[in-house]
């Protein structure tokens, strides 16, 4: 089991003396009684009992131990370092990631809030996973830290794209306009896929450039469509440009350059804004329309669930690493959950309540 073997792998930082399960053991049990709806220390102390047969013969445990109490399973979480998890995290993601083929893969980082400190100092620091992301088919596939203070989101993007680099060519990577960099777009380039990334007016030149093109040339193609859901009245439209000659010799593998207007009312307030992308594509206003409000489903199913499911950013499970181990178990729900091809969360612990054997079968 490709899960097992890389849990195994991790240090156990406990003392031999009074060790009745291996830390992989621990950690599994965590993981398979969180799927199952036991979120929570003394809830996964409940299932491991309540299950204990079951998880012997999945786990190929000698029989008849008590099973783990709720501070072992508290101490496992504040103490194991959680760059270990994310490494098991990324290798059983992509070993399991079904097929990709042209999708849109979108990056975007998270803060974790409960672990900020320094105040707002420039000592400040906290730590954020950035992920990325398929809704359709994958969820997360592949993940990584970050610590604010020491490291850039846009470093960490990059690396992540280069960690990619076995999947088939031809994916989307969409990234949101702090990675509006040359290096990215080089990378991008260069493992043979395609980017779809936003620009705003931190890039002074580049935007007046592409503002230039939206106002005295023609689009190629134009698309608009009206939202009426969720209480507003947005007219969307979509126009794309080909890249002026300017940008190519600096932007490697640029094609185009897209507009989206938006106008219209929101909580009966009236509001217009437009933004721009830059794309290595030339494909339809229609395409562009779906990619760009896919790339949002990285913050509204992703990062939204993680906030209000979870409570991630204030947890009540604190203390050392407990909180950023806790977000990255339930990344793994999420990813699941995508992968099942079920509504929302809730729906899916309800369905998976119990069901050893069923969630077990996902992670193998």
């Amino acid at each position: 089991m490709l899960l097992t073997q890389q849990l195994k792998q991790i240090p156990d930082h406990r003392k031999a003396k009074g060790k009745k399960y291996s830390l992989w053991v621990i950690l599994l049990m965590s993981l398979i009684g969180s799927l199952c709806g036991y979120i929570g220390y003394r809830s996964l102390a409940d299932f491991a009992k309540l299950h204990q047969e079951q998880l012997e013969e999945l786990l190929e445990l000698p029989p008849g131990k008590s099973t783990p109490s709720y501070s072992t399973f508290r101490r496992i979480a504040i103490e194991v370092e959680p760059q270990y998890l994310v490494k098991v995290f990324n290798v059983w993601a992509l070993g399991t990631t079904p097929v990709l083929l042209n999708r849109l893969l979108s990056i975007d980082g998270k803060s974790i809030k409960c672990t900020s400190s320094g105040g707002n100092t420039r000592e400040r620091n906290f730590t954020s996973l950035v992920s990325v992301y398929d809704d359709q088919a994958a969820g997360v596939v592949q993940l990584q830290i970050m610590q604010n203070k020491k490291q850039s989101e846009i470093g960490v993007a990059q690396n992540l794209i280069s960690d990619l680099a076995k999947l088939p060519t031809g994916q989307t990577f969409s990234l949101d306009a702090l990675h509006t960099q040359i290096a990215t777009l080089q990378a991008i380039d260069t493992a043979g896929h395609h980017c779809l990334i936003a620009v705003k007016q931190n890039q002074p030149t580049l935007y007046r450039t592409i503002e230039s093109t939206a106002q005295t040339q023609t689009a190629i193609s134009h698309a608009s469509v009206l939202d009426c859901s969720h209480g507003r009245s947005v007219e969307r439209s979509v126009s794309v440009f080909a890249a002026p000659a300017e940008l190519l010799t600096k932007w490697i593998g640029l094609k185009s350059v897209i507009m989206v207007h938006r106008i219209g009312t929101r909580a009966e307030k009236p509001f217009t804004e437009t933004i721009y992308y830059l794309s290595s594509q030339s494909l339809s206003a229609d395409r562009y329309m779906t990619l760009i409000r896919g790339h949002w489903a990285i913050e509204n199913r992703l990062h939204w669930v993680q906030d209000v499911t979870f409570s991630e950013d204030y947890p009540p499970r604190l203390g050392g690493h407990a909180p950023v181990n806790w977000a990255i178990f339930f990344t793994w729900i999420v990813t699941l959950v995508r992968r099942a091809g079920i509504r929302t969360v809730p729906q899916a612990l309800r369905l998976w309540a119990n069901q050893v054997d069923d969630v077990f079968s996902f992670l193998v």
